[in-house]
Order: C-alpha cells, then structure tokens, then sequence
C-alpha cells in the first residue's frame, strides 16, 4: 500500500467530524467584525443603504444623459396603402401607395437636450456627494453619542461600586453599633438608585448603538460586545474661520446648489430650443394604372398655437428660483462657519474649566468614602460630596461630548477627515 493510501485509510473514521468542523465550528478570528474606529464609520456611511440609494439615482440621471443624445424625440413614419382603382372604362388596376416621413428638429433642440442632460448628472452628482457628506456626519455624531454613552456607563458602574463599599461599610458599622440603621438605609437607597442608573445606561448604551449599526447598514449585534474604539473628542485642530471662509466655494452643499443652478439655466435652453419646431421630410412612391409617381415633400408646422411657452416660462423662473436658493445656501453657510466656531469656542473653554474640577471631585468622593469606612465621617456628608462628584463627573463628560460634537460638525464643514 502506498503512502498516500496508508494516510487516506487513517484519516478516513475522523472524516464525519471534520466536516461537522468546518461547518459547525466558528471560523477564525480574522472573520470577526473590525472595531468601529471612526475611519471605519466614515467607510461604512459611504457604503450604507442611504448611499447606496443616492449612487441608484446618480446611475438614473447617467442613464438619462445616456440616451439624451436622440436625432429628435419624434420617430420617422412609415405609411402604406394600396387598393383597386376603378376606372371609367370598368378597367381595375392596382393602386398603391407608400411613404417615409422624417423629422428633423431645428434650433439646435438636440444639442440643448444634450447639455441639459449634462447638467442634470452634474447636479444629481454634487447633491449625492452632499448626500453622502451628511450621511459621514450623521454617522460620526452618532458614534461620538455611542463613546459617550460608553463612558456613562463606566461611570454608573463606579459609582454603583461605591455604592456598594457604602452600604457595606454601613452595615458593618451598624453591627459594631458605630452607626445608626437610617445609614443603612440610605445607603440601600443611594445603592437602588445607582443601579437603576447603571441599568438605564446600559440601556441608552444598546439602544444607540443600535441606531448607528442601522445609520450604518450593519447587522444587529449578535452578543452584548461593543467594538467601538478611538477618543471622544478627535484629534487635530480645525481650520480658521477666514480660512473655510476663503473656501467656502469648494463645500458640497454649495457645489450641490451651484450644479442645480447650472441644470435650471440648462433646462431653460432646453425648453427655448423646443420652441422651433420640427420640420418633417416626406418621401412618397406611388403606384398608380402603371405609372410610378416619386414625390418629395417638406412639412413645417406653424408654431401659433403653442410654442412652448408655458414650459419656456416655467423652466425661465425655475432659474430665478434656482439662483435664490444658490444665495440662500451661501449665506447660510457662511453664517454656520461662525457659528460653528463660536460652539467649538465655547465648549472648548467649558471643557477646559470642568476638567481640574472634575478630577479634585474623584478625589474627594474617594476620601469620603474611605473616611466613612474608617469611622470618621458620616453617611450624609458622604453623600453630599459624593452627589457633587456625580455631577461635576457628569457634567465634564457632557462638555466633553458636547466639544466633540462641535468639533466633528466643523471639521465636516471644513472638508477634512475626523480621526
């Protein structure tokens, strides 16, 4: 027997349970889902359900643009006719009759359908990119919520922690008899509500990470781990006012208002273009008692009656409308560059004042509670410093969260990339 038979015969009982192996088995690590870094949200959002309804509708104007490029919108007609004619003589020849009519536009309508076409896809193209630029942000708020609500969460579990190191230390002092039983009991109450506070962040926690793994496209999570990786508050410093200022024109949603003005004007040549109208060419062979007759004919229709005008005024004053809201967009965002400043500003220095505070509160809530332990405080000023470490804790990791907001919001604004 050969070697390789010896080794088929000897693997040969273990077959079964290597296949149910490979199917049963989870596979390997590397087949794990990548932490939810914001360079991969901002991936994901590009790549999500919305987005990819967006690309659809950029694909429809391709489409259109596409085929935009007809010789006329109307088609060439083909007549026949044939039957017997009676002549006078009671002689009945055959008699038949066939025809080609072909259009031809004027005033340049094909070209000007052509251009408005090319324009329209400019402009379902920059409102995708501006599309996509909100669906990045959306995103990346929601992952700077979920990194919030990691943090309360840390929080409520410590202090749910001290809760518990309370009520212990009460319990036991209330046994040496050191400690009334009113201690014991508040310290039961702070303990309830701490853990109602752990279970409602806990809550928040799933609920919104919920709503960003949906923002993202992704599956619902199969287990309670959460992969979300990177700081709060993205590095990197935003640029200047005068500078995104300076560039104000290279922001998507004005890019987006400038391409749809650019459409309106197109269509408004379009719909002048449609106003000249479309002169027929008419070739005819007929036969007739024998005779061959070959005609050629040309059929010019008279624009009186309707020459286009309504779709010539509306698409006029769709431009007007067009160029108003290209305005409006440039104000409005000229005026969220300030604004946005003036909120990084402001929780920036909120956040800068909040954070030696909140590090002395940690402090002092941690020497209350190892001086009750050790009998030389009582259980209500603990609790007031406690309470006013909780806050302050709270308080810096809203401002915390509120800078980071800002900061994502004006970094978006000004085109870069939060990491």
């Amino acid at each position: 027997m050969s070697c390789l038979a010896r080794a088929l015969s000897t693997i040969a009982p273990f077959v079964p349970f290597l296949f149910l192996s490979a199917v049963v088995l989870p596979g390997p690590a590397s087949a794990a889902e990548a932490p939810l870094t914001r360079a991969r949200v901002i991936e994901l959002a590009r790549a999500s359900p919305a987005s990819r309804v967006a690309a659809a509708e950029v694909a429809v104007a391709r489409a259109t643009a596409g085929a935009s490029g007809a010789l006329s919108l109307e088609n060439p007609v083909l007549a026949g006719a044939g039957g017997v004619r009676l002549n006078p003589d009671g002689s009945r020849p055959a008699a038949a009759m066939a025809s080609l009519a072909w259009p031809v536009d004027l005033g340049g309508q094909r070209g000007a359908r052509v251009h408005a076409a090319a324009a329209e896809l400019r402009a379902a193209e920059s409102a995708a990119e501006d599309g996509r630029r909100g669906l990045v942000l959306a995103a990346l708020l929601q992952h700077a919520l979920v990194l919030r609500d990691e943090r309360h969460v840390e929080l409520a579990r410590a202090r749910l922690a001290l809760a518990d190191r309370l009520l212990a230390a009460a319990e036991r002092r209330r046994k040496a008899g050191e400690a009334p039983e009113v201690d014991v009991a508040l310290a039961s109450l702070q303990r309830g509500r701490d853990a109602a506070a752990e279970a409602a962040a806990r809550g928040a926690l799933d609920a919104d990470l919920a709503a960003l793994r949906v923002l993202l496209g992704l599956p619902a999570a199969a287990g309670p781990e959460r992969r979300l990786e990177g700081p709060l508050v993205p590095p990197g410093e935003p640029p200047t006012p005068a500078a995104m200022l300076a560039g104000l024109e290279q922001r998507a949603d004005l890019r987006a208002a400038a391409a749809s003005l650019d459409a309106a004007r197109a269509r408004s040549l379009r719909e002048q273009a449609a106003r000249w109208p479309t002169v027929t060419i008419t070739a005819q062979y007929e036969r007739d008692d024998g005779a061959n007759i070959g005609t050629l004919g040309l059929a010019v229709p008279l624009p009186l009656l309707n020459a286009n005008r309504a779709g010539a005024a509306a698409a006029a004053a769709e431009v007007d409308v067009a160029a108003a809201r290209s305005g409006a967009a440039r104000a409005a965002a000229a005026g969220e560059v300030q604004e946005l400043h003036a909120r990084y500003a402001a929780t920036r220095r909120a956040l800068e004042a909040l954070t030696p505070a909140a590090a002395l509160s940690e402090k002092a809530a941690a020497l209350a509670a190892r001086g009750y332990e050790l009998g030389e405080n009582d259980l209500p000023s603990v609790l007031l410093v406690r309470r006013e470490a909780l806050e302050t804790q709270a308080a810096l990791l809203d401002a915390e969260h509120a800078h980071a907001a800002a900061k994502i919001e004006l970094l978006v604004a000004a085109g870069r990339v939060p990491r």
